[in-house]
């Protein structure tokens, strides 16, 4: 004879009985769709699973998932968890599917722009001005910010980011804006930062309904697909100077000042496809310039002396392109225990490189029968319960 079940209403009140921070600390480490299950089991459960307790411990146990989506297409979004174990068959068994969304609940033609702590940003273009959102795939639930009066002729002089400060735990939208005199020619980096009229700098703390000014950073051109690398409470973008020269720009989030630091030495030549990303617990600048893909990894952050390469993937002949006006950069996602790397090939494709085969290959995230693949997201993403209604002063929204 098998084993007696257990009596579901006898389980149920052993976590009664359980002290608030256990039951808490078993909760948050089910799986997503487990917890959403977890939420219709009783009345206590629900609000306990809305509580600011459960939401800051889940957050700050749960590890990052990939999202990833088609700007053009935005009733595919996708969420996947990442499953990192040694000795999986084949590539594809590193995911399990989450959730989907459609971001048309909200906007259509929106661009995604950025992840942080459960929270998504969209930027919707509209002519020379742009609608942002903030939403909760998991929740539902999204808000419209309030216009922030910048009006822009160039879009490359205009960047926009999405952070949590390290301290006090404020989600910040962070707008860049470098004014230009477009009767003066402006097509290159040092004619378009000569002709900067005016550079400011707008912050807007969700909850707040209110955009301030600070003190903007020197004019620096950010490159089209700018959305940050955020670590340490800073966020981070690779930059043109006017003399043509890189640097990164630092953004700290609690202090809400800008600094600058050097990357890594590169190669000379007349492009230069170079993107920041974080790679665990380190900031990274990836390198496509060349027949290889470089990443370089800051082993102390902050000094710009520790930059040393930590990988290199020799790139297959389709993935190789000797033009000068080649843009596309190389973003890594994921370095996996089996070292295989995730990658986003600019806006056009994803990849992954097989420490097995030594080769890279196409993957096919989300299996869409279009070809074009322009306008493609992928970034990690930390899914969260955080409902949009616990900030003050926002019209909160269902999709």
């Amino acid at each position: 004879m098998g084993e007696p079940r257990r009596n579901p209403i006898s389980n149920l009140q052993f976590f009664r009985n359980l002290p608030l921070e256990i039951t808490i600390d078993i909760l948050s480490r089910l799986p997503i769709r487990r917890i959403a299950v977890c939420k219709c089991v009783c009345k206590s459960w629900r609000e306990l699973l809305r509580s600011r307790e459960f939401l800051d411990f889940h957050l700050s146990k749960s590890v990052p998932g990939l999202l990833i989506g088609h700007d053009w297409d935005p009733e595919n979004y996708r969420i996947f968890e990442f499953v990192d174990e040694l000795g999986l068959e084949t590539h594809d068994l590193h995911y399990n599917a989450v959730t989907k969304f459609n971001s048309m609940g909200f906007t259509d033609s929106s661009e995604l722009k950025g992840s942080a702590s459960g929270l998504l940003f969209f930027i919707r273009k509209i002519s020379n001005c742009d609608s942002l959102y903030i939403c909760n795939p998991i929740t539902r639930e999204y808000i419209e910010l309030p216009y922030d009066g910048i009006f822009y002729s160039d879009s490359r002089m205009v960047t926009s980011v999405f952070g949590v400060s390290k301290i006090t735990r404020q989600h910040k939208v962070i707008r860049v804006f470098h004014e230009i005199d477009n009767r003066r020619e402006c097509d290159t980096a040092a004619h378009l930062l000569s002709n900067v009229t005016k550079s400011i700098c707008l912050v807007y703390v969700i909850g707040t309904g209110l955009w301030r000014s600070i003190a903007p950073p020197a004019p620096f051109l950010y490159g089209s697909r700018s959305i940050g690398a955020s670590i340490n409470g800073n966020i981070h973008w690779m930059v043109e100077n006017a003399d043509g020269s890189h640097c990164v720009s630092c953004f700290n989030i609690e202090t809400e000042t800008f600094s600058t630091f050097a990357p890594p030495i590169f190669p000379v030549s007349k492009r230069f496809l170079v993107g920041l990303v974080v790679l665990g617990d380190c900031l990274c600048a990836c390198d496509n310039t060349f027949d290889e893909i470089v990443i370089w990894s800051m082993k102390v952050y902050g000094d710009d002396k520790s930059w040393r390469k930590e990988f290199v993937v020799k790139k297959d002949g389709g993935y190789v392109c000797d033009c000068d006006d080649c843009c596309q950069v190389v973003f890594p996602i994921k370095v996996f225990k089996d070292g295989d790397i995730l990658m986003a090939w600019d806006e056009i494709d994803m990849i992954y490189y097989s420490n097995k085969t030594k080769s890279i290959t196409s993957f096919d995230m989300v299996r869409l029968d279009d070809d074009d693949g322009e306008g493609l997201s992928a970034m990690l993403h930390t899914s969260s319960f955080l409902s949009l209604g616990s900030f003050r002063k926002e019209s909160v929204s269902s999709f």
